[in-house]
């Protein structure tokens, strides 16, 4: 009997006197195609945004969609983001002869919806043509990746002990340099803002949130919003009740709609249009190149206008 006690008592303090164990999942029956050292954070980020959704997100919609097979890590989105330089991009691409030829036959064939996403938003109809070409090539490619994976690896990644077990062979990030921390860090707050927000939306708009793709980095749609564009300048031109960022109205009406709420005017001076675009994406090489598409579109127009003149 005192033999028996004894040997429990012992047992009980080598087990109180254990080291802590890593993180376990608590849902085995989620994230099942997760490795076993990321699933942990999965399930940790699963409870984050019911808790941050709750009274707008239905908990057991989350965990459904959350716990679905089509859900992916991709830890090498975040790496990507690290190395990003928009300023390397081609822009020049966007000035083929091809590419100007269809815009101007956009205009043409759409010129009466365009004339009036102008007088309504007091925005030149160019400009919005020429950000639709930018961005999807008038709609021919709006992206393969699908968004809530995209924001899922994004937010996953902002987990310092996780992130920093891909970073091994990433020589060109520094994750010692100040500012580089700094960028991981806003990147991955930004991602679960924009994944709460894509819930959201996709909930109310009975969406199915795999079935949604856009870019690498998680803008959709003909103007490719992020899901907090969406939200704040996504507009129903059509007065179907919702906004489709796959329709032509609702889009080009959705990317006038974002461009006047930030202060644009057709009567402004180009720097100060150029600003506004800015806005739209971060990138003086972008507002230069839209400004630039813009005004060969309007060229083309005034040349095509004396031709059949016979000026």
């Amino acid at each position: 009997m005192f033999f028996g006690v004894a040997l429990g008592l012992i047992f009980l303090i080598a087990f109180s006197q254990s080291p802590e164990k890593p993180l376990q999942s608590s849902s085995p029956q989620c994230f099942s195609e997760f490795k076993a050292e990321i699933r942990p954070y999965a399930e940790q980020l699963l409870n984050r945004i019911k808790e941050d959704l709750k009274n707008k997100v239905p908990e057991d919609y989350i965990k459904e969609v959350l716990c679905r097979k089509e859900l992916s890590f991709s830890p090498e989105i975040m790496l990507k983001s690290l190395t990003w330089r928009e300023v390397n991009l081609p822009y020049h691409q966007f000035f083929e002869k091809e590419r100007l030829k269809r815009a101007k036959s956009f205009i043409k064939e759409n010129i009466e919806l365009l004339n009036a996403l102008e007088q309504h938003f007091q925005v030149d109809k160019e400009v919005i043509v020429s950000i639709f070409l930018i961005e999807t090539d008038l709609g021919r490619k709006t992206g393969r990746h699908r968004v809530l994976n995209t924001f899922f690896s994004l937010a996953l990644t902002g987990e310092e002990d996780l992130f920093k077990i891909y970073l091994q062979n990433q020589p060109e990030i520094d994750f010692s340099n100040e500012t580089v921390k700094k960028r991981w860090e806003k990147r991955s707050n930004w991602a679960y803002k924009e994944l709460l927000y894509f819930l959201e939306i996709a909930y109310k708009n009975q969406w199915d949130p795999f079935e949604i793709k856009g870019s690498i980095f998680g803008a959709f749609g003909y103007p490719q919003f992020v899901p907090k564009s969406y939200v704040v300048y996504g507009y129903d031109w059509d007065g179907d009740g919702k906004v489709d960022l796959y329709s032509i109205s609702d889009a080009l009406a959705s990317i006038a709609n974002y461009l006047q709420k930030e202060g644009y005017k057709i009567a402004s001076e180009r720097a100060e249009k150029k600003r506004i675009i800015m806005k739209y994406n971060i990138s003086e090489p972008y507002a230069e190149t839209v400004l630039k598409i813009a005004d060969t579109l309007k060229n083309l127009s005034l040349t095509q206008n004396n031709e059949l003149r016979g000026n």
